[in-house]
């Protein structure tokens, strides 16, 4: 399982429909809205991890 870097919910990386790659690492989100707010300032939530 991977954590949602926007909410914390836990994600499973194999069922996700949402997902990014920034810097090489990829993120996943348990929403479309998660994923659209990670996408606009992904490094202000890589630094929270």
């Amino acid at each position: 399982m991977a954590k949602d870097p926007i909410c914390g919910m836990d994600v499973n990386e194999k069922t996700a429909e949402h997902k990014s790659e920034y810097k090489g690492q990829t993120y996943y989100f348990c929403s479309s809205l998660c994923k659209q707010t990670f996408d606009k300032e992904p490094a202000k939530y890589v630094m929270k991890r």
